[in-house]
């Protein structure tokens, strides 16, 4: 059914990557498919600290992270391929951008129940379920954004 999927990980919450991960085999019937994990890392937004921070010191967190979504995915059929890809920017952003790089078929994500935040600044699963390229399944955790 769909056989490259996209799963833009929280690395706060580990614990919501092997529901998602079940979700997405799901969607691929048995089929051989590619689950690309994507961390996007937010601190670089306003670029406000830039001209002072080290980059050893984000190259580190970059390598952190990569190593800890490659850690996540232990238990997936044998005809699933994963691949881990690492961003820098808005969260919304660059999960369109990369669903559009590399012609996913699915996006995949959590998002919390609204709360009166969502109400004024909108949510990234919002975001993201307007304007992308292809289906998106939003799998809702218990946690408000309140």
């Amino acid at each position: 059914m769909y056989s490259n999927i996209l799963i833009p990980l929280d690395l706060s919450h580990k614990e919501q990557v092997v529901e998602l991960a079940q979700i997405a085999t799901a969607l691929a019937a048995g089929s051989p498919a590619r689950i690309n994990l994507l961390y996007v890392d937010q601190s670089f937004v306003h670029r406000a600290g830039d001209p002072q921070f080290d980059k050893a010191l984000h190259e580190g967190h970059r390598n952190e992270a990569l190593k800890e979504m490659e850690d996540l995915l232990v238990s997936l059929p044998e005809n699933t391929v994963v691949n881990t890809l690492y961003r820098d920017g808005t969260a919304h952003d660059q999960i369109l951008e990369t669903a559009g790089q590399l012609g996913v078929d699915v996006i995949v994500m959590m998002a919390r129940k609204p709360g009166i935040s969502s109400y004024f600044i909108g949510s990234n699963a919002e975001r993201v379920v307007r304007h992308a390229p292809c289906s998106v399944f939003i799998v809702r955790c218990d946690e408000s954004d309140s």
